[in-house]
């Protein structure tokens, strides 16, 4: 379960109400049978809130992240020490999650931690990370990666809107195909905000979890959530579960871009079928080749997920071509690194 930024923390740092409830209900799931990882932001507007206090110092967000992650875990640590249980901290970075080894090392922690009955607690690495992390993509990485059996997202609103307009009830249930179709109204305050938890949500479902998106301070939130009552919107799995040697590329690994292809590819690939330049209509990122990319339908759906084979610049170059252009291209440009290879190796100006 993923605590928001907007959720843990006051004007004045961390709420240890929402915090000391969260890992008591982390606690108490963990006695009836459920393995437990808590995902929890608010170090930077923590350690901003503090120093603000004690001083005039206007902080970077990495400055204020390493100030504020102890205040975090300091709260955390105190409340399983009155219940008898211990915490330990885990932090990931997007490097992390572009690594297949360290997301299986990840893993084997969170094994050891179930075993021994410690709750982990996480948080994306905003000291490395260069854009901040982003805790949503952490904890579906951790819950694809890990097999999950649910996903909760608990925020400062109660749930997803369907529709534009503020006063529009919550959906109690939002199949995966209708996630890109929503109007997001209600982004929340915290730095992912709807559309990143909706990104996580659809990844998770494409994985076979369920999960929820709920208000971390309505009572007994996760209580309700583990129990399948109404609580909040709830996103179904949408097919079963990767075996474990795809689970990376399925749903851990960040993506550096996406491809939106045409209707001919998409019933190409749904039979299994490799995707070709001719059916890519629409590049997005700045990919290299072994990058993973997602696979968008015409109307937006998310389809697959893979490691792309060349980078974003070639395929912008190739997609409109026909095949023995292509070719004709691919030869050209081959045989001048040939020729380039082979002044290189000779000295001479003229090649060898």
């Amino acid at each position: 379960m993923k605590l928001g930024s907007s959720s843990v923390t006051r004007a004045t740092g961390p709420d240890p109400v929402v915090l000391t409830s969260a890992l008591d209900a982390a606690l108490n799931a963990r006695a009836v049978g459920w393995s437990v990882t808590l995902v929890t932001s608010g170090a930077i507007s923590s350690g901003a809130a503090y120093l603000a206090r004690a001083s005039d110092v206007r902080p970077s967000g990495r400055l204020a992240a390493a100030v504020g992650q102890p205040f975090l875990m300091e709260i955390y640590r105190s409340v399983s020490e009155i219940s008898g249980k211990q915490v330990c901290q885990i932090l990931i970075s997007e490097d992390d999650l572009r690594s297949p080894a360290a997301v299986s090392s990840v893993c084997a922690v969170l094994s050891e931690c179930s075993g021994a009955g410690i709750v982990p607690i996480v948080n994306g690495n905003d000291v490395t990370d260069m854009r901040g992390s982003d805790n949503d993509a952490v904890a579906v990485a951790i819950a694809v990666a890990s097999g999950a059996d649910k996903l909760l997202l608990l925020t400062d609103v109660c749930g997803v809107r369907g529709e534009p307009h503020r006063d529009a009830p919550h959906l109690p249930d939002l199949p995966a195909s209708r996630i890109r179709g929503v109007a997001v109204t209600d982004s929340g305050t915290g730095r992912g905000g709807m559309r990143s938890k909706l990104r996580a949500v659809e990844l998770a479902a494409h994985n076979g979890i369920e999960s929820h998106i709920a208000d971390a301070r309505r009572p007994g939130v996760i209580t309700g959530c583990i129990k399948d009552e109404p609580v909040g919107t709830r996103i179904p799995p949408a097919r079963p579960r990767f075996p474990a040697d795809a689970r990376w590329i399925s749903g851990v690994a960040v993506s550096h871009g996406f491809i939106v292809i045409n209707r001919a590819a998409e019933e190409s690939i749904g039979a299994g079928a490799s995707l070709f330049a001719s059916g890519i209509k629409k590049v997005d990122g700045t990919f290299g080749g072994g990058d993973v990319i997602e696979v968008l339908a015409p109307s937006g759906r998310l389809i697959a997920r893979g490691a792309s084979k060349v980078s974003a610049t070639l395929m912008n170059l190739v997609r409109a071509m026909q095949t023995d252009e292509i070719a004709i291209v691919l030869t050209e440009i081959l045989s001048k690194f040939l020729r380039g290879a082979g002044r290189a190796a000779t000295g001479w100006p003229g090649g060898g």
